[in-house]
């Protein structure tokens, strides 16, 4: 029988899976977007991009820690079984632990508001004010209902600590910056043209995401099944394998041989493509499938089956001359005479943020040429 709300440890079960493929889903799609407005993440609006993706994990993380995997246990005795607790006993959330944690995880959110979204004091304090109701909510629920009793502590002096560290932070991105010997940076993004070579962070981001999306869609799924009694508990991790491998199959190989630019959905969401070694078009789809053959399925297949260090290996002997070839060629690229490019290099698009010259259209009548002699020719 399914219960939405403290459905035991199966309902758990879906929490404790379906919370980290939200966030990597997130995180994709916030990149996603970045990259299709304005083209290469680079410099120091990068860096505060990639600091903003952090800073949302980590009051995610704040919100559901420590995101329990068992029921057992979680709970208090009920009242009458336990022996009865001091009266003035201080609460548990105003440990001077709990209280820096609360004002110093949105520090960064102010921070961000002002420096990389411009945002004015009254807008930061109203975010930094509804992250924290947010995440208070959450930790007082039991992540919202889903947990029998809320596993985590808060009170209101918890949220007022939360304002209070995006004020600092928002003080400290509108007075620090100017006082620094090179003068404050430009922290919001300008939109540049993507046809550089990807960076191999870039590419091993891809990888990670889509390995993440992957293994935490497998597990949700599995852990949905579970619920819903499609899956016995003792099928579990076979059911979770077997969706991992299919999952590779579908959007590590099937997708990228129907997709234009052969990439897989996060590698595509990072405007990356696969193109032939020698000119700018999408790659042939037998090397793409034989790309995919020699890294993709091998690493997610030893994945699968907790080989974790060796499909580690298999990763780095890939990247190990993408390091330092001028073209970025991983080891699979130059076996199958591929090369990764950006998505900008094939079809030659341009980011959506970018400013275009548009000459001036002319004045209506300023094409025509008066007649010599007339009163008009002498203006």
């Amino acid at each position: 029988m399914v219960q939405p709300h403290g459905g035991g440890q199966a309902a758990v079960d879906v929490a404790v899976a379906a919370v980290p493929l939200l966030v990597v889903a997130g995180v994709a799609l916030a990149l996603g977007g970045q990259h299709r407005r304005y083209g290469l993440v680079r410099g120091w609006s990068g860096q505060l991009t990639m600091a903003s993706l952090l800073s949302c994990a980590g009051v995610v993380a704040y919100a559901v820690w420590p995101l329990p995997a068992l029921v057992d246990g979680l709970c208090p005795l009920p009242v009458g079984s336990a022996p009865s607790e001091p009266a003035d006993r201080p609460h548990p959330a105003h440990a001077p632990r709990e209280l820096l944690l609360g004002c110093a995880v949105l520090l960064p959110v102010g921070f961000l508001a002002r420096d990389r979204f411009r945002l004015g004091l009254g807008a930061t304090l109203v975010l930094g004010g509804a992250l924290a109701a947010a995440a208070s909510a959450v930790r007082a629920t039991g992540l919202l209902g889903v947990y029998p009793c809320a596993y985590a502590t808060t009170s209101p002096p918890v949220v007022g600590l939360g304002v209070v560290g995006a004020l600092v932070g928002w003080a400290v991105a509108r007075w620090i910056p100017p006082l620094l010997p090179g003068g404050p940076a430009r922290g919001w993004p300008s939109a540049v043209a993507d046809r550089a070579v990807p960076e191999p962070s870039r590419r091993a981001l891809a990888c990670v995401l889509d390995l993440g999306l992957w293994w935490y869609g497998a597990a949700t799924l599995t852990a949905l099944a579970r619920l819903f009694g499609l899956v016995r508990p003792a099928e579990g991790e076979t059911v979770r394998t077997l969706a991992l491998l299919g999952a590779a199959f579908v959007f590590g190989l099937v997708v990228p041989l129907l997709r234009r630019d052969r990439c897989t959905p996060a590698a595509a969401l990072l405007r990356l493509a696969l193109s032939e070694r020698d000119r700018p078009e999408p790659a042939a789809r037998w090397r793409v499938l034989l790309r995919v053959l020699l890294l993709h399925e091998p690493v997610t297949a030893l994945v699968a089956l907790g080989w974790h260090w060796t499909a580690l290996a298999v990763a780095l002997v890939h990247a190990s001359t993408a390091v330092v070839r001028r073209d970025r060629a991983g080891a699979a690229d130059l076996v199958c005479g591929v090369r990764v490019r950006t998505r900008s290099t094939l079809d030659g698009g341009l980011p959506d943020r970018l400013v275009r010259y548009r000459p001036p259209l002319p004045e209506p009548g300023a094409d025509v040429t008066s007649t010599p002699g007339s009163p008009a020719a002498d203006r």
